[in-house]
């Protein structure tokens, strides 16, 4: 696989992760919003500048979370696919961390004015803009370290020589002295891949309708192989599923490849 092709295939990984990660955020976020709410109310003082505040403080928990989870996918699917962070990779990766801090905190400062049907004084405008800044610490200083740091421990790591074996799937390949980032998918190990993933979805999600949909969606996005429609299908998995990431993280590589090939 050339870079060209291991680029497209990383930025694929991560912006299908970080869509599952953004619905997540945004649950965790409204909860502790509405928990602050009741809070406030109940003490008097939901119309006061400390709901401004606090609202702000939350808001910019989630930009910072989400922009953190966008530059560690972003990097973790340049090691997924064995892609080498140049300068001008590690340049187009900061600027797509920054651009988007942009939108997020622009996005968050617009809805700022009211949550719910509160409307909050002092909500809008440059000061709350402002504001919401103060709580989201990501800046393009401590991005750009994120990446050298990345790109500095991958160099070390390849200067280490280790014998390493290793052999993947149904089409093993040895590697002696390095590190294998290709996946083998075949009809054999496509029917595996998708059946240890149903057992695993059955014994670690917890019996009910969140499992039943999960499961629903994963019978849907194997049945769509080879199709058009498995992008999409894709999409409704891994959002179905974005409470149990940690779960299903180990078959995303083979899933996204899979959806390489249906696309290309």
């Amino acid at each position: 696989m050339d870079q060209d092709e291991a680029l497209k295939k990383a930025r694929q990984f991560a912006q299908i992760a970080y869509s599952a990660e953004m619905n997540n955020v945004a649950r965790e976020f409204n909860a502790k919003l509405v928990e602050v709410r009741h809070q406030m109310a109940a003490r008097g003082i939901l119309m006061s500048g400390g709901m401004v505040r606090e609202t702000a403080r939350l808001s910019g928990e989630r930009v910072t979370s989400l922009l953190t989870k966008r530059l560690e996918l972003l990097l973790e699917g340049y090691e997924l696919y064995g892609v080498e962070i140049t300068d001008g990779i590690a340049e187009e990766t900061l600027d797509d961390v920054m651009k988007l801090r942009e939108t997020l905190i622009a996005t968050s400062a617009s809805t700022g004015a009211s949550i719910g049907t509160v409307s909050l004084p002092g909500g809008s405008g440059q000061p709350y803009t402002q504001l919401l800044g103060e709580f989201v610490p990501v800046s393009a200083g401590s991005v750009k370290t994120e990446i050298d740091r990345r790109r500095l421990m991958r160099k070390k790591s390849e200067a280490v020589q280790v014998n390493v074996y290793h052999v993947y799937g149904h089409q093993p390949r040895w590697n002696m002295n390095s590190t294998d980032h290709s996946v083998n998918v075949v009809s054999a190990s496509s029917e595996q891949i998708f059946a240890n993933l149903r057992q695993q979805i059955a014994e670690q999600v917890p019996a009910g309708e969140e499992q039943n949909d999960i499961l629903d969606r994963l019978s849907q996005l194997e049945q769509a192989q080879g199709s058009r429609s498995f992008g999409q299908k894709y999409s409704d998995f891994i959002a179905s599923a974005a409470n149990h990431m940690s779960l299903i993280a180990p078959f995303i590589p083979a899933l996204t490849e899979i959806l390489s090939k249906t696309v290309t």
